[in-house]
């Protein structure tokens, strides 16, 4: 009797907690890949949604079909979540937010300030750290409207772009939501994104007739890197000056260094060294009331590429190729050290590094950072080592000018 009671209970009880009350069937759902962050003239919030289209990515892997694999709109509010609510009005579906890979903001949003949308993100159960955060001079809306023709779905192109993963190789400044998050309630620290433009055509690239040509009328393209303050733009570095920021971070996964086998002189003949394991080492110093701080930086890697009549066999012709790329390198991080001391924002973790170092003097320190960074003086070491040579011990050009 008491068996078949408790069975009972347990057949009720199955019975009740089988199904979800709060569930959604996926093809009710639209999965956002991207959003793009603009501001109209009033400061109001224009929010651009790039939704996937399941049924038009399931049966191709490439371009050319019938219907484009995204669907790109926009809604506007005074808030973030009016934005967000006005889309319903707009989509059949209720928008996804968790597979979003990337998010675009305009040098516009980025001027008024980002603390909007982090407080947005920080709050919402739906939002992803690991989402790529990128910067464009133009409308941010434009960029999610370009089509791709290698990636059916765009928003994961521009993530693959920043991407360092696998082999790829990659010196760019990276900064995903929760590294822009943490830097920014670091009060001594400033923060960088990366930008992305448009060149070519844009209109011709946002018709799904852009997938059948062999040439694309418009590129996505990483370039300048943005430097904030606080949650404000306030200047650009360059492609050249942005370089050595990766070095100095530990950022830096694999690149290739393009050197001269003359080293500064700078000749015709040059070399390329791929960098396949990178180190930097911080040591602050105060003296006399100055800063001072040494980096140390060990690279190691190949020799990929040489127009230079060597002999690789001997060491001392390695050591000499080894000091070249030191130069190189040294020079990388002195212009992006030179550049960041001009807009006084600290994205090299300096401040951090004396933080550590000398917590007493930090406290003083940390009340005029900015003007405290710009006066520093920076000493940069670099070792190099070339492990491997490629299949051949000399150069190309030492072989082909052999006599016989």
């Amino acid at each position: 009797m008491k068996r078949g009671i408790n069975l009972l209970l347990i057949i009720n009880m199955l019975l009740v907690n089988s199904g979800c009350s709060n569930h959604i069937e996926l093809n009710k759902l639209g999965i956002i890949s991207a959003i793009a962050f603009d501001l109209d003239e009033s400061n109001q919030w224009v929010l651009t949604f790039q939704i996937i289209i399941p049924k038009s990515i399931q049966s191709k892997s490439g371009g050319g079909g019938s219907q484009a694999p995204v669907i790109v709109f926009s809604s506007k509010g005074k808030t973030l979540r009016e934005a967000i609510q006005k889309s319903d009005l707009e989509t059949p579906r209720q928008l996804f937010f968790s597979h979003t890979r990337v998010i675009i903001i305009s040098q516009r949003v980025a001027k008024y300030g980002v603390n909007q949308i982090l407080d947005a993100y920080l709050r919402s159960y739906e939002s992803r750290e690991t989402t790529d955060v990128l910067i464009t001079n133009g409308d941010a809306k434009k960029v999610l409207e370009i089509l791709t023709p290698l990636e059916n779905i765009p928003g994961n192109a521009i993530s693959n772009l920043i991407s360092g993963e696998g082999n790829k190789q990659t010196n760019l400044v990276q900064s995903k939501l929760i590294d822009l998050i943490s830097t920014m309630t670091n009060p001594s620290a400033s923060s960088t994104l990366p930008e992305i433009k448009i060149t070519g055509e844009q209109e011709a690239q946002s018709s799904l007739e852009a997938l059948k040509e062999t040439r694309e009328s418009a590129v996505l393209k990483l370039d300048r890197v943005g430097v904030f303050k606080q949650d404000k733009l306030v200047g650009w570095l360059s492609r050249k000056e942005s370089l050595g920021i990766p070095w100095i971070t530990n950022q830096l996964q694999r690149t290739t260094i393009v050197f001269s086998c003359e080293g500064e002189s700078r000749s015709e003949q040059l070399s390329s060294f791929l960098v396949e394991k990178s180190h930097a080492k911080l040591k602050p110093n105060i003296s006399n009331g100055n800063l001072f701080i040494s980096v140390e930086i060990e690279a190691k890697g190949n020799l990929i590429e040489t127009a230079c009549n060597l002999d690789l066999k001997q060491s001392s012709t390695l050591k000499k190729l080894e000091k070249h790329i030191q130069e190189q390198i040294i020079i990388d991080t002195e212009n992006s050290f030179q550049a960041l001391k001009k807009l006084k924002t600290d994205t090299l973790g300096f401040g951090d590094a004396f933080h550590k170092s000398y917590p007493q003097d930090w406290k003083k320190l940390s009340k005029n950072w900015e003007n405290e960074f710009a006066e520093i003086r920076m000493d940069v070491k670099a070792h190099v080592t070339i492990r491997r040579t490629g299949m051949i011990d000399d150069s190309f050009s030492k072989i082909s000018s052999k006599k016989e």
